[in-house]
């Protein structure tokens, strides 16, 4: 997302030289040389306020990430001082805002902030890609969020970050910045919102870049062991990065910043609950991976993810509602869109893959309904756009994930809708492109006005659509709108399927392992009970690097081989070999997607248009 700000001048004419200069807006001193306890020194040569009190923010919430964060909280020993080095009295008023009484004499602020991502891994941990690292001497993430905020009412003034460093690392960012000397960074940006989109990762360089669409595409990794390398992880981006810009027909960013951090195996730092992933900004990105050696494995994760979080440099950052444009980190006010900002570029995100040939048509309709499988986990019966208004609220924020499953599925069956309507002439790629055209990074559209213009651009029974469900409570059409490209869908239905049987496994991070879980010995081949360790399959060892290769045919009924498979297993004290053979089973299957065999001209025509590429 991107923030640009608001004409604002501040009347001091009766000020003096030097008070004038401190007015035009923040100089802040970072010394990564210097930390102490996992803490870092923020010293914050602060604007003159006109107000005797005032209030210094940090944020509660930030745009991209839409829960509590109240990074507050990772502040202490916070002191205000005057121009001559008086201390100026402050209080706390909750977790996040200091009140600074005198602050017509304000000139600095200092204070400790400790890192977010030593903390403990609980419901108020702080999802990595937004937080904070300091790893004294070897690198250093920085989202400006987690280390500083601004005084009310000045936060569109211009900031500067003078940063003191170790001489061997470099921080990769796509912010404005002026390398000084070996150890020292001067980073400028045009007001709060806009310092806050641009993270910096600090690390010993590991970096490259190449050019695409008329757009510098830059990479910078930072892998614990050594395992990935930024030239790799920029050949695997290379590829979706051109499908981008043939769906753009240029891209919409003369620059962007790809940030990668690859916790080892076992790291301290590895997510405990097994979530990684990544966070978006107007021109950048920062990713939370688990560092994968097979190529593979590795490629298709950084795919996946980053296709995403690329997209994100079309909605929001060129079309976004005032709630975005003017983001209040204080007390947020949620755009109710979360179906164009999550879930079309969800949707687009697949579908630019399968247009640049990364990935295919049953590939995509494979996504598809796994994206159905899981959107049914969340309550139905819920207005999509009520639920992004009040996503912070209980219970909608349970339901944030379901943007990524139902807001894609929107997504896919409005693109059918609108190119049904216009007989093809129209796409939901060219509404966004015309949005694009209209709105751009500086100017916000309002909230309640984005629907009836994309009626207004297409057709007006599209209106109806949205009423029934986006605005609407009522479930998706699924087989009706899938059926009009020629895909059946099936709720419920019996099949025959092979398979070993009912398995699961789960990796014992502390020991290194793979066991079993939720199984019985009744009901898979194997007679595996819970907690065997697996130790080999077919003779070759599992790892984490080959797991998903070795594993995935045991449990997917679709990749299941009909050839006897033998696995090691440890029970207990004891290794032994077992073998099983998948057996047939007649089940009931859920959500079945699938080409429908006597699809008509029409429906193959609608199918073509929508799933192609247009020239």
């Amino acid at each position: 997302m991107k923030f640009f700000p608001l004409a604002l001048a501040l009347s001091l004419a009766t000020a003096s030289a030097s008070l004038a200069q401190q007015s035009a807006g923040y100089r802040i001193n970072l010394d990564l040389q210097q930390v102490a306890a996992d803490r870092l020194k923020i010293v914050v040569n602060t604007p003159t306020p006109r107000e005797n009190q005032v209030t210094y923010v940090m944020p509660s919430v930030i745009p991209g990430s839409y829960s509590k964060k109240n990074y507050g909280r990772f502040v202490s020993d916070f002191k205000a001082f005057d121009q001559q080095g008086k201390r100026l009295k402050v209080k706390n008023d909750g977790p996040n805002l200091f009140l600074i009484d005198g602050a017509q004499k304000l000139a600095r602020l200092e204070y400790l902030v400790d890192d977010t991502w030593d903390v403990k891994q609980d419901d108020s941990f702080i999802f990595q890609p937004g937080g904070t690292n300091f790893d004294a001497g070897r690198n250093f993430t920085l989202n400006h969020y987690g280390l500083y905020g601004y005084i009310e009412g000045y936060k569109m003034l211009p900031y500067e970050v003078q940063v003191t460093k170790p001489a061997d690392l470099y921080g990769a960012t796509a912010l404005d910045v002026r390398r000084t000397s070996p150890t020292q960074d001067i980073f400028t940006a045009p007001s709060y919102v806009i310092l806050a989109d641009g993270p910096i990762l600090y690390a010993r360089p590991d970096t490259t870049s190449f050019s695409t669409g008329g757009a510098r595409i830059s990479v910078a990794v930072l892998s614990e062991s050594g395992v990935v390398k930024a030239a790799e992880v920029s050949q695997m981006l290379r590829p979706m990065s051109e499908a981008l810009t043939k769906y753009f027909g240029q891209m919409p960013v003369p620059r962007y910043q790809f940030l990668f951090y690859f916790p080892a195996s076992g790291s301290p730092l590895s997510s405990k609950d097994g979530r990684y992933g990544a966070m978006e900004h107007s021109y950048s990105s920062v990713y939370f991976l688990p560092e994968i050696s097979d190529p593979e494995r590795l490629k298709s994760m950084v795919v996946e993810v980053s296709s995403h979080e690329f997209l994100h440099m079309l909605a929001p950052l060129n079309i976004h509602s005032r709630e975005i444009g003017e983001f209040d980190f204080r007390n947020p006010q949620m755009s109710q869109h979360l179906w164009l900002y999550e879930g079309v570029t969800e949707y687009v995100a697949q579908l630019v893959q399968l247009q640049g040939g990364l990935i295919t048509e049953e590939q995509f309709r494979q996504t598809m309904r796994e994206k159905i499988r899981d959107a049914e986990k969340f309550p139905a019966g819920v207005s999509f756009t009520e639920m992004s208004r009040r996503i912070l609220e209980k219970p909608y924020d349970d339901m944030y994930e379901n943007v990524y499953k139902k807001g894609a599925l929107i997504g896919l069956l409005l693109d059918i809708r609108i190119q049904e309507l216009t007989q093809g002439r129209q796409t939901l790629r060219d509404v966004l492109l015309a949005l694009r055209a209209k709105y751009g990074p500086t100017r916000s559209f309002e909230d309640k006005d984005l629907i009836p213009e994309v009626v207004a651009l297409t057709h007006p029974q599209l209106q109806q659509f949205f009423d029934q469900y986006v605005i609407g409570k009522e479930p998706l059409p699924l087989a009706e709108y899938l059926g009009k490209i020629g895909w059946d869908y099936t709720d419920k239905a019996r099949v025959k399927i092979r398979a070993f049987g009912q398995l699961g496994f789960r990796y014992d991070e502390s020991k290194q392992e793979f066991r079993t879980a939720d199984v019985q010995a009744q009901t898979n081949v194997f007679g595996l009970r819970n907690d065997d360790v697996i130790l080999a399959v077919n003779g070759q060892p599992l790892t984490m690097a080959n797991a998903e290769k070795l594993l995935r045919p045991l449990v997917d009924t679709e990749t299941a081989t009909s050839a006897p498979v033998e696995l090691t297993v440890r029970r207990g004290s004891t290794t032994s070999t077992v073998k099983g053979t998948a057996q047939e089973y007649e089940v009931e299957a859920s959500n079945l997607l699938k080409p429908s065999p006597g699809a008509s001209p029409a429906q193959t025509t609608l199918r073509r248009q929508v799933l192609t590429a247009r020239g």
